[in-house]
């Protein structure tokens, strides 16, 4: 794709006070009596820029209506995502080389981070990179489908893409003495396909998880700090403080019709896509461009959910990250968590115990929602140990205790006390108890009534339990033969026949 060149059109970065404000001044408050900018560094100059632009409203979306010829994903897609329940987030790109949380070390970096990073494309050469085994992973921890990070706010793209802009990249002469780096300019992809690697990673992740049943996920930002046609983002290596619509109509039409292009190769090239997992978003000023994206996706896809980052009213879906909602929430929704500090890969990160993301899961799936543990694989395409131990863990959990996760839907009373979290098969006629932790000689709930004459069992024990319904207390009788030889651990599903709440 021809494209114009920027870099000689952008601003220097350090000019931060105007935002997008064509009228601000080029000079920042913080300038001393020569009128040359006192440059902030680290968190300090990450704030600094972050503050020039609203992310929030950004990532919310302008737009509160729809256009009249759009429609959402349809209800038998979203049924069928809320039968998944756990996916797996993987958070995989250049980044994986510095130990940076995604490409989040970027943001706010000086010049020389930013020529480094730049040519880091040239050394990301997964050789041990295996989608087959990676879904042989995700399948033994009973993850139903998965989310990959095509192309995160870096820029860099994990399919060769003919989207092309200006880059850089290292001349024989490498880095020399003093760390002085020898690049010249060039005209690229900026992907997979410019460095050793050469391979499709997206084509080789969809192509694996549908071997595997997977459903398809794909995460896109909406911004990109690489392209000089960005340069509206202050996190982009070539911001211009005033850079708008009106200052500059070609650059402003090349960076959407660069998301338009990229969109329409990931909607066009790789089959049926399940999940399009947008971030962040765009100034207002474009908000209707990105409406006609989405548009242009949804005719591409007809079934995909769309996480409405960035497009507002346009989303499926919405994405609590970090945190989990206290309770059942409106709409379609999942959980984003990371298994360590970051969502990629950290050497020597610190990794929550394989007992969070069952206990996670199970308190998520009650809630209404579904759960994605966020992972990230090693530079080589390998998997941290601790994240091959956790997944399988998990995996162990779910194969005994997966009926009262998997096509479940949540009930009225979702739980009961610290311990007791329920579930419900899609008719209602089942409950599922799950009592986190061994419940000892009995388990006892008042929130469910038995039918007279069911019977109670234990998930992954074939005989019934003995019971008796007291008032409002059911009493599940436990006997020490299944104590000794317990289904599981951490945690014990109980399926009962319901009355109707």
């Amino acid at each position: 794709m021809k494209r114009r060149h920027f870099l000689t059109k952008s601003l220097a970065a350090s000019s931060l006070a105007g935002g997008l404000n064509a009228s601000a001044s080029p000079l920042p408050a913080g300038s001393d009596a020569t009128g040359q900018a006192a440059v902030k560094e680290g968190y300090a100059r990450f704030e600094e820029l972050n503050g020039a632009l609203d992310r929030a409203a950004m990532q919310r979306g302008w737009l509160t209506q729809v256009d009249p010829s759009y429609h959402h994903a349809p209800q038998a897609a979203i049924e069928a995502f809320k039968d998944r329940k756990f996916g797996i987030r993987i958070h995989w790109g250049l980044y994986c080389l510095i130990g940076s949380d995604a490409s989040w070390a970027l943001a706010g970096a000086n010049r020389q981070f930013w020529d480094a990073y730049n040519v880091f494309y040239q050394f990301f050469n997964p050789t041990s990179f295996d989608a087959d085994a990676w879904m042989e992973l995700f399948e033994q921890a009973g993850a139903r489908y998965f989310t990959f990070t095509t192309k995160h706010h870096d820029g860099f793209s994990m399919w060769p893409t003919r989207v092309l802009q200006d880059s850089i990249k290292l001349t024989p002469k490498g880095f020399g003495y003093g760390g002085v780096e020898h690049t010249e300019k060039v005209i690229q992809s900026y992907s997979i396909q410019d460095g050793p690697y050469k391979k499709d990673i997206v084509r080789s992740m969809v192509e694996a998880g549908r071997r595997k049943g997977m459903g398809i996920g794909l995460y896109y930002s909406h911004v990109d700090w690489h392209d000089p046609a960005y340069a509206w983002d202050p996190f982009n290596q070539h911001y211009d403080p005033h850079f708008t619509r009106e200052s500059d109509p070609e650059r402003w039409k090349t960076f959407i019709a660069h998301e338009r292009e990229q969109l329409r190769e990931l909607m066009a090239n790789y089959g049926r896509v399940d999940y399009l997992d947008f971030d962040i978003g765009w100034p207002q000023a474009a908000a209707d461009d990105l409406a006609e994206i989405t548009m242009m996706v949804r005719k591409m896809q007809p079934d995909v959910i769309i996480r409405g980052r960035g497009i507002g009213a346009y989303g499926d879906y919405y994405t609590p990250e970090r945190k989990i909602p206290g309770g059942p929430s409106e709409g379609v929704w999942k959980v984003i968590y990371p298994c360590g500090e970051a969502f990629s890969y950290l050497p020597n990160d610190s990794y929550k115990p394989a007992e969070w993301i069952v206990e996670s899961l199970i308190g998520i799936v009650a809630k209404g929602g579904n759960f994605e543990v966020g992972v990230g694989p090693m530079p080589s395409g390998e998997w941290p140990t601790e994240t091959v131990e956790r997944l399988k863990y998990t995996g162990d959990w779910l194969r005994v205790n997966g009926e009262a996760i998997y096509n479940t839907r949540p009930r009225k009373v979702f739980r009961e006390g610290n311990n007791i979290w329920f579930t419900s098969s899609k008719d209602g006629r089942y409950v599922y108890a799950i009592h986190i932790g061994w419940p000892g000689e009995n388990f006892t709930t008042r929130s469910v009534r038995a039918v007279k004459g069911s019977q109670i069992s234990m998930l992954g024990v074939d005989q019934p339990l003995e019971w008796e319904q007291d008032n409002a207390t059911l009493r599940v009788s436990i006997p020490p033969a299944i104590a000794d030889h317990k289904p599981c651990q951490q945690a014990y599903a109980f399926k009962i026949v319901a009355e109707p709440q």
